[in-house]
C-alpha cells in the first residue's frame, strides 16, 4: 500500500468519526442537560477537523508528486469519503441552525425576564454593576 493509500484510507476513518461525533451532537442539542456533552463534542470536532485538514494536505502533496494521481480521484475508498464529509457538513450546518435558534429562543426569555442583553455591558469601569437594556413586564410579552 502506498503512502498516498495510506493518506485516504486514514481521512475515510476520520470522516467516519466526524460523521459519528455529528450525529452524537444532534442527538446532545436535543436535551436541555448536555451542556457539558456539547462542549466535549465541539473540542473532539475541531481535533478531528483539524487532522482531516492535514491529512487533505498531504493527500494533495502526493497527487502532485505523483504521475498518477488522478487514478486516486476514482478511488472507492476517496468517494465514500467524500460522500461521508458531505453528510458531515449537513450535520454540521443543521447543528448550527439548532444552536442559532436555541440561543434566540433564550436571549428572549432573558429580555422577557428583564436580563440585558448579552452585549450590554455589565459593569462599569469603576466596577459598578450597570444594567442597561429594556425591561418589559411579563404581563407585556
Amino acid at each position: 500500500m502506498t503512502e498516498l493509500s495510506d493518506v485516504i484510507q486514514h481521512i475515510h476513518s476520520h470522516a467516519c468519526e466526524l460523521e459519528s461525533v455529528l450525529l452524537s451532537e444532534a442527538s446532545n442539542l436535543k436535551r436541555a442537560d448536555s451542556a457539558e456533552n456539547i462542549e466535549a463534542i465541539a473540542i473532539q470536532k475541531m481535533d478531528l477537523v483539524q487532522a482531516l485538514d492535514q491529512l487533505a494536505l498531504r493527500r494533495r502533496q502526493l497527487i502532485d508528486d505523483s504521475s498518477d494521481g488522478d487514478q486516486y480521484d476514482r478511488d472507492p475508498v476517496w468517494q465514500d469519503a467524500l460522500a461521508i464529509l458531505s453528510r458531515c457538513q449537513m450535520l454540521n450546518n443543521q447543528a448550527g441552525a439548532d444552536i442559532t435558534v436555541q440561543s434566540r429562543y433564550k436571549q428572549r426569555a432573558l429580555e422577557i425576564l428583564g436580563t440585558p442583553h448579552a452585549e450590554t455591558q455589565l459593569y462599569s469601569a469603576s466596577g459598578a454593576a450597570q444594567f442597561a437594556g429594556p425591561k418589559q413586564a411579563l404581563g407585556k410579552a
